[in-house]
């Protein structure tokens, strides 16, 4: 008798329990969670708005300048990591970089002056197709002195004392 006793009551405890979980408590839930600021559900929009800067007061003689400086700083970033151990991306980057900036001089100069220039250029594309086949480092000296000549045979040619007549 009194185990029949204990299961009824189990079986209440079970089924009220299971009543309880059924009708949940969302309510109780809705008081203690923290709503959401109305502020932080707006999204701001991105406008961009490009605006165009007149290239006013540059000079080509200050374009040339500054090119041919970039030229030189990445010309050196060149002959810095053409060693043994250096990073091939860094090598191609840096002539890449170099190449661009040769490229950016030749309308600021006169026809033969870009004439001149783009045998320069010519060489240092070539220097690249070398820096590209050499997998194994094994011409890394060779492409040093390559780009130690070709530096300073643009130096010695196109110096701003001795260009700045060709300059347009």
């Amino acid at each position: 008798m009194r185990f029949s006793r204990v299961k009824k009551l189990l079986q209440f405890c079970c089924a009220l329990a299971l009543v309880f979980q059924l009708a949940g408590c969302e309510s109780l839930g809705r008081k203690f969670v923290r709503k959401p600021n109305p502020e932080s559900l707006k999204k701001e929009e991105v406008v961009f708005a490009p605006q165009e800067y007149k290239d006013e007061g540059v000079t080509n003689a200050d374009l040339y300048r500054q090119y041919f400086l970039y030229w030189k700083t990445w010309q050196d970033e060149l002959i810095d990591s053409l060693e043994s151990s250096g990073n091939r991306k860094r090598q191609i980057d840096s002539l890449n970089e170099g190449l661009k900036n040769l490229d950016n001089i030749k309308p600021l100069v006169k026809p033969e002056a870009a004439a001149r220039l783009e045998a320069y250029i010519k060489d240092l594309q070539e220097l690249r197709e070398a820096i590209i086949k050499d997998d194994y480092a094994n011409r890394v000296a060779d492409n040093r002195r390559q780009a130690e000549r070709i530096k300073r045979a643009i130096l010695d040619d196109f110096s701003f004392g001795k260009i700045k007549d060709s300059i347009l």
